[in-house]
């Protein structure tokens, strides 16, 4: 379930620009200077602000009554934009969108940390955020469809807003049947008895002297946001986000510039990447888990989207180019969910894992607007600076990463033999470098 909210808020917030090329630009004059920009930007404000707050009061409230909230209020948001008449109203409603989605993602990281060890989360984050993937290549297909919808003779012959429309009232629906499928934390599942729950609880409660989650307060969660290692994680999350937005905005460029197809041929060749990226990312999420290692598997996928970009960059056959895409599209995809895991993995006490994961997809939404203005007009065709921002940026991952889990590793090193304190402050509580 939660696969499928994750894909349905992809949807719902990528659709404006099914819907701008199928009119919405011509009716509401989105043409006109900033103002399509405007209403994408502002969606990341309040995605970037709120999914701190949210992640503090999901466990108060319960996931599945929370969650289903969520989902219905940016539902209405989408449905909404199927009757809008003014650009201004279309802004108001993104940015009321981005206030709503903000607490999926890192509350469905929440509730996966909270259910798995270390060793079992990063296949199974990844596994949830390859929804995504699904919901971006089959997306413009299904905008697609929808917008050749056409009732009556007034504004319901406008097509784009049936896009609106029909994916907007499939999420209301989706939130109301939430409740009965989305599984709450360890110490609300109502499929489990008092014993059970003290078994869910305690093994991923690894070394706590009290098994029973404590809610921390105001004071509490800033205290934990002042460790330094969720600084690093977060530059880490950052990367791998712009990463994403900017390739997914220079891969059309790619195939229909760079390659010379046309738009129909570009569409079609855009989605074999994502379904390679979807089965070589979660293999590779089974093997660290498998391994018990992070590092190699996030250092492996970071290097292989930088070769991938320089394959793009430099080498002038269509062929080998849109190889190179594959290495691209798969080595900053995979390190999204991989990245997620690294942290909560990192991360002893199940109360704070809420704070990591929000702290860092917060981060993400800024990652998503340099992403997003990283590759300017003025460097068409190549985008080399643009280009180069990214790989500079994968090979910080890599050396950020490789670096923090030796310093990790040196950590359980001197915990074994004694010479260190509890780790995190949990006795027995080891890091997954």
């Amino acid at each position: 379930m939660l696969c499928v909210v994750f894909g349905l808020s992809l949807l719902d917030r990528t659709n404006i620009s099914a819907a701008y090329i199928a009119g919405l630009a011509k009716d509401l004059r989105l043409d006109i200077g900033a103002r399509y920009s405007t209403a994408l930007l502002v969606f990341f404000i309040g995605y970037a602000i709120f999914e701190l707050p949210s992640n503090f009061v999901i466990r108060r409230f319960g996931a599945r009554y929370w969650l289903s909230f969520l989902i219905i209020a940016w539902g209405a948001c989408v449905l909404g934009m199927g009757f809008v008449h003014s650009w201004k109203t279309l802004t108001v409603l993104r940015a009321l969108l981005g206030v709503f989605e903000a607490g999926l993602f890192p509350g469905a990281v929440y509730i996966i940390g909270s259910w798995y060890r270390q060793y079992e989360t990063a296949r199974r984050v990844s596994i949830f955020y390859m929804a995504s993937l699904l919901a971006s290549g089959f997306g413009p297909i299904f905008a697609y469809a929808l917008s050749l919808i056409q009732v009556g003779n007034g504004m319901y012959r406008q097509g784009w807003r049936w896009i609106f429309i029909i994916e907007g009232i499939a999420t209301v629906v989706a939130g109301f049947v939430a409740p009965f499928f989305l599984i709450d934390f360890p110490e609300k599942a109502r499929f489990l008895d008092e014993r059970q729950k003290h078994i869910a609880t305690a093994r991923v409660a690894l070394g706590r002297r009290s098994h029973e989650f404590q809610h921390p307060t105001v004071g509490q969660t800033f205290k934990m946001l002042m460790d330094w290692k969720i600084g690093v994680y977060c530059i880490q999350y950052f990367v791998a986000a712009s990463s994403v937005y900017s390739l997914a905005y220079f891969q059309p460029i790619i195939l229909r510039q760079g390659m010379g197809f046309s738009y129909a041929k570009a569409q079609l060749l855009s989605s074999p990447p994502y379904v390679f990226a979807i089965f070589a990312s979660i293999l590779l999420a089974w093997v660290s888990d498998k391994i018990r290692l992070r590092w190699p598997v996030l250092v492996f996928q970071s290097l292989t989207a930088v070769v991938g970009l320089l394959i793009i960059l430099y080498v002038h056959a269509p062929g080998v180019r849109y190889f190179g895409l594959f290495l691209a599209v798969y080595g900053t995809q995979a390190n999204v969910p991989g990245t997620l895991a690294y942290g909560q993995n990192q991360t002893a006490r199940v109360e704070k894992r809420g704070i990591v994961s929000a702290a860092m997809i917060s981060i993400g939404a800024a990652g998503g607007i340099t992403g997003s203005t990283i590759f300017r007009s003025q460097d068409a065709p190549t985008y080399l600076p643009g280009m180069w921002s990214t790989i500079c940026m994968q090979l910080l991952y890599s050396l950020l990463t490789f670096s923090m889990s030796m310093y990790f590793k040196k950590q359980n090193k001197l915990a074994d033999e004694g010479k260190k304190p509890a780790l995190e402050g949990v006795e027995g509580f080891r890091y997954a470098p």
